[in-house]
């Protein structure tokens, strides 16, 4: 079976959550596609990306030889705006006509793992990752350009489809009330999956914490600075502890500065958080032995399809403290996980407060989570996309 991974589309400038889970997934697959053959459509941008996977059996890289790839996706990008489902379908399927002939012409199924497509008129079957649709649940979080180009790009990519891919039964069941044309059987459920071996693997702690000052014992928050991920529950939930308790619970923040960021340092600032700490974006090395070294690591996410950062924390053996929201719910099922209400800065300071004084807890949490994180592995996730690309193919 020979399977295009579409992934011209992967941000080369943005390293989030989409690209984290394509590169999990094709090293799930180097262990799990057996019987497969992965071809990975990619672009003089973002080529550098997959480097790793030139030379390795089952795959081959792909670059696509466009130079105005990028101009047209601009254009289409433009024809979103005009609100018209027609206008934008038809430039996307005129502009990237010989992509998908090229594509097309190599494989017996195309799997795009970014959320949207980039053409719709294929000949082959289709598998689609279409991780969430935030913007019909939080529109304040999008600029109004960005949330007509999601309801007209979104909304054909679910038309024109074989298989929607979900990463929750949550997310199955919000695609099939916001597009109701879909039937159960067009929207399958994948978990996400972790590099189990790299973040259980020892990593250099003594040397991370010498390099960079940190304290003996933190929270550790690994999260983009969007609005959905909720700083500032958090940091009002650790001053409170601090003004309520005298206590001054540490706090380390990875991750890019995007729009919240200004309102997220302004209350640092402002309420003199000396204990709260930004590092930005940091080596996977170092991302791997703070999640060793951190106390606990801490979500407070408004709105996701699954989380990342909570099975990477699971499997480097790190408790979570997560808000309550479903498809992370449907997380603890197999994991053990801590849970507050996302808006309830109250009681997420009691919880955090409780934990941070009771270490024979959070060890039990550890241990049970490295002893079930297997579920989760890019391994086991590969082998159900394998299965899924079959089905879809013998039907």
């Amino acid at each position: 079976m020979r399977v295009a991974i579409n992934c011209l589309q992967v941000d080369p400038s943005f390293v989030g959550g989409v690209t984290t889970y394509v590169l999990g997934l094709l090293e799930g697959f180097a262990n799990a596609g057996d019987g497969c053959r992965f071809l990975i459509f990619v672009t003089a941008e973002n080529q550098h990306l997959f480097k790793p996977f030139r030379n390795r059996d089952r795959f081959e890289v792909v670059e696509i030889a466009d130079r105005t790839f990028s101009l047209k996706s601009k254009v289409c990008r433009a024809t979103s705006l005009s609100c018209s489902k027609a206008l934008h379908k038809l430039a996307s399927n005129m502009f990237f006509e010989n992509i998908r002939a090229v594509m097309e012409a190599e494989s017996d199924i195309v799997y795009t793992p970014t959320p949207v497509l980039r053409y719709f008129n294929s000949r082959r079957p289709t598998v689609l990752t279409m991780h969430d649709i935030q913007h019909v649940h939080h529109p304040e979080f999008f600029t109004w350009s960005r949330r007509v180009s999601r309801r007209i790009t979104y909304g054909l990519s679910a038309r024109y489809t074989s298989i929607l891919q979900a990463n929750s039964q949550y997310t199955k069941e919000d695609l099939l009330r916001h597009f109701r044309w879909l039937s159960p059987k067009q929207v399958q459920v994948i978990p996400s999956g972790v590099l189990v071996e790299k973040f259980a693997a020892p990593a250099a702690v003594g040397s991370l914490c010498e390099r960079y000052g940190l304290p003996d014992r933190f929270l550790f928050f690994p999260a983009q600075m969007w609005p959905h991920k909720n700083h500032l529950t958090v940091l009002k939930a650790l001053k409170q502890i601090e003004t309520m308790r005298g206590a001054k619970i540490p706090l380390i923040l990875t991750g890019e500065k995007y729009s919240a960021a200004t309102q997220i340092f302004k209350f640092i600032e402002e309420q003199s958080m000396s204990y709260v700490r930004h590092m930005g974006k940091v080596p996977f090395e170092d991302m791997v032995a703070l999640y060793q070294k951190a106390s606990f690591m801490i979500t407070a996410t408004l709105h996701e399809s699954t989380s990342l950062p909570i099975l990477e924390a699971a499997a480097a053996g790190t408790p979570v403290i997560s808000s309550r929201i479903p498809p992370i719910e449907e997380l603890g099922h197999v994991l053990q996980l801590n849970f507050f209400d996302p808006l309830d800065a109250d009681a997420l300071a009691r919880l955090i407060f409780a934990l941070w004084n009771d270490e024979n807890t959070a060890s039990a949490q550890a241990t049970h989570n490295r002893e079930h994180i297997e579920f989760y592995s890019w391994e086991n996730s590969a082998r159900k996309y394998v299965d899924l690309f079959k089905r879809v193919l013998n039907s």
